[in-house]
């Protein structure tokens, strides 16, 4: 089976991408491939990562969560978390190239890069939509992010355009599709100019709060999200959410 996550470098930049079906929906498997290619780019001045051209990742695969037994749930959210926070806290620039859809999990991913270049597509965190909480600690993430913002943009349920997304904060730059990758390497690249060791100091006093706010999530709350994703209310707005994904 051909690798769904591949590593390429680009001058200084270790390049990744995602690159599985359409829409490259999140999986254990994928999630843990992701992460196994980030541990590998101790070489690399800075990361960019980037889907298929298609998708950068349409979020979580929900028929594979509906088809396993319950424990695949709690699994998929912690190594969701378990690559959000390696992106979010990695020493080195990371820019995300969103190159199309960008949605819940796949947004998640995005939000965690230090910068986020997009192309073309919707990106957001639709939950409530479906009716599944978001973990604590991604919501930590997205709220470094969103700040004030987070709150009405998860209560909208919705992704946004692209214009949408910039005048909120939640991508950084648009280009177009042919120069997305180059541009993003380019920013990359601009990043890590400065030592890493600076960098990493200045990239850890940014991102205190939500660090903090991460530690002092209360002992039990990320268990007790994950376990709500198996109870019968939240597995039905899964359903529905794929029985409508079906007759797209």
């Amino acid at each position: 089976m051909p690798a769904r996550v591949t590593l390429e470098q680009r001058d200084r930049v270790g390049l990744i991408r995602i690159d599985d079906g359409k829409v490259n929906a999140l999986d254990v498997e994928l999630l843990s491939e992701l992460g196994a290619v980030l541990a590998t780019v101790d070489g690399a001045a800075a990361i960019v990562i980037t889907g298929n051209g298609r998708a950068f990742s349409a979020g979580l695969d929900l028929r594979a969560l509906l088809a396993a037994d319950l424990g695949y749930a709690e699994a998929l959210l912690v190594e969701l978390e378990r690559v959000s926070l390696a992106i979010f806290t990695s020493d080195r620039p990371v820019v995300a190239a969103v190159d199309g859809p960008a949605i819940a999990g796949g947004a998640i991913l995005a939000i965690a890069a230090d910068l986020r270049l997009m192309s073309h597509g919707v990106i957001g965190l639709p939950e409530l939509q479906v009716g599944v909480p978001i973990p604590p600690v991604l919501i930590e993430i997205s709220r470094h992010v969103l700040g004030a913002r987070l709150q009405r943009h998860l209560l909208d349920g919705v992704a946004v355009d692209i214009d949408q997304a910039l005048a909120i904060g939640l991508i950084d730059e648009v280009h177009p599709r042919e120069s997305l990758v180059d541009a993003a390497v380019t920013r990359a690249q601009a990043l890590a100019q400065a030592p890493m060791v600076t960098y990493a100091q200045m990239k850890r006093q940014l991102q205190a709060g939500a660090l903090a706010a991460i530690a002092a999530v209360p002992a039990g709350l990320s268990e007790e999200v994950r376990a709500s994703w198996t109870s019968d209310a939240v597995r039905a707005g899964i359903q529905a959410q794929v029985e409508r994904m079906s007759r797209r």
